[in-house]
């Protein structure tokens, strides 16, 4: 069902802010989730509007063709945490391109690169503490509640706590935004 959806950007995805025509060029990627999560794949066209794309299970890939001017980023479906793309939170398409024929390499053609996504590179603290967290939103009613009565240091609490936020208001906005993308497909 990804591949279908992926068909993309065929409308116009500039159509609020173009960008001068010599900037604009169609790149084409293929997202790879290396990782044991599924993956909400997002296209930011300005800063502060993230559109959710599509969403990617573990291991599975999609092809895309987007644009240079396109931002990417990407999260876990239910946690919101953020993964990367080598070692970056954020990606930018860049063409590629490489000689058609041998004979005359002055002849390019584009290509479509692989973008693996990967988990963000962290301290072990910092691990520990998103699966804690994870562990916790899917186990419990109340995770804050069992936090709260940890017998550890109140930083980690803290800590635990803004985790948590980020999850609750990840959850919230995701759904909102899946159900979208539902309504585009199916309206097509």
């Amino acid at each position: 069902m990804a591949l279908q959806i992926a068909h993309n950007n065929r409308g116009n995805p500039h159509a609020l802010h173009p960008p001068p025509a010599a900037e604009l060029v169609e790149v084409f990627v293929l997202f790879v989730n290396t990782t044991n999560r599924t993956v909400d794949l997002y296209w930011v066209c300005d800063r502060d509007t993230e559109n959710m794309y599509l969403s990617l299970k573990p291991f599975e890939e999609v092809r895309v063709n987007t644009y240079n001017t396109h931002t990417w980023l990407f999260r876990d479906y239910y946690t919101g945490e953020r993964m990367h793309v080598k070692s970056r939170r954020i990606f930018v398409p860049v063409p590629m391109r490489v000689p058609k024929n041998p004979q005359h390499p002055e002849e390019l053609c584009d290509v479509r690169s692989q973008v693996n996504i990967h988990f963000p590179m962290r301290k072990l603290k910092d691990t520990c503490l998103w699966l804690l967290a994870r562990y916790l939103n899917r186990t419990s009613n109340s995770p804050r509640r069992l936090v709260s009565n940890y017998m550890i240091p109140s930083t980690l609490k803290q800590q635990l706590f803004v985790i948590l936020t980020t999850m609750e208001s990840y959850s919230r906005t995701a759904r909102i935004r899946r159900r979208r993308v539902r309504e585009m497909i199916n309206n097509i």
